[in-house]
């Protein structure tokens, strides 16, 4: 018989179907089974075509034989070897899913003003102040991810935070949706309808306001629900959740720090922004 990692080389991409198949034909024991009474037996609510696919991926590691039928299986093995590997692929399976939605990350930092005490004392490299990734290349890098859409929230930004905004969305590549979320968009008046009006209508990019009033019957005790979050998600797969809101030009006055994280991470941060893209006005 061939070795364990044939035999999970055989089972890809479904080891964990085959799992549940090695464990109904233990139960059958000896005889030949067609693939509905071993899914029956497996109790795994498995369609059979989708089972003679994953059993004849088995057949070629000599796990189990086909019949010349064509339509019943058997297994050369005893019932505690199927066992044993059944067990061997739910762990490859197991292995296979926590890769699938590893999240992984990595920190972000925008150094404070030079001459810097901290800066001093942190080795730095060619353009990773402090040894970091600075917060402009992290929001580029995000920008030049997404190809779908790009979001950034930040509740505070000033005139050259608009430039820097302005960079960051325009590395987005073409057909990229494009969203900011702001914070009381009427003391951004003169900046978005004037100063900023037509590269923003050039990049088609969507304003909205997360500063949205409550009822005095809602019983509240603040009457604005806004955020104070600073947030930039490319697509669902990559983003930034962190410190740094988009003032300046992004080389910041004090020390702020964030997260760049992708996967899982990214998805549940995703939910967050949906949830915000639903409920704040639209400029």
């Amino acid at each position: 018989m061939a070795s364990d990692a044939d035999v999970i080389r055989c089972a890809a991409p479904w080891p964990g179907v085959a799992a549940q198949l090695l464990e109904g034909l233990a139960r059958l024991g000896n005889g030949a089974w067609s693939a509905d009474r071993i899914c029956a037996t497996a109790a795994a609510g498995l369609d059979p075509g989708d089972a003679t696919a994953v059993l004849a991926g088995l057949a070629m590691a000599g796990v189990c034989i086909s019949s010349e039928n064509g339509v019943d299986w058997r297994s050369p093995l005893a019932s505690v070897e199927l066992q044993r590997l059944a067990q061997m692929l739910r762990g490859a399976d197991h292995f296979r899913r926590l890769r699938a939605d590893a999240s992984s990350s990595e920190f972000v930092v925008t150094m404070p003003m030079t001459p810097s005490h901290l800066a001093q004392e942190l080795a730095s490299s060619a353009g990773r102040p402090g040894g970091y990734l600075s917060t402009p290349a992290a929001f580029v890098r995000l920008a030049q991810t997404a190809s779908q859409r790009l979001v950034v929230m930040t509740p505070f930004i000033d005139r050259n935070g608009f430039q820097w905004l302005r960079a960051v969305l325009t590395a987005a590549r073409v057909g990229v949706e494009r969203y900011v979320v702001l914070r009381d968009i009427e003391q951004h008046a003169a900046d978005l309808s004037v100063e900023n009006r037509d590269w923003l209508r050039d990049l088609n990019v969507s304003i909205l306001d997360y500063h949205l009033p409550h009822p005095r019957t809602s019983g509240r005790a603040l009457p604005i629900e806004t955020f104070h979050a600073k947030v930039l998600l490319a697509d669902e797969s990559l983003a930034y959740v962190g410190s740094a809101n988009v003032l300046g030009a992004g080389d910041g006055t004090s020390l702020e720090a964030g997260i760049l994280v992708d996967g899982r991470g990214a998805a549940q941060v995703a939910r967050l922004v949906n949830g915000v893209l639903r409920i704040a006005r639209r400029l």
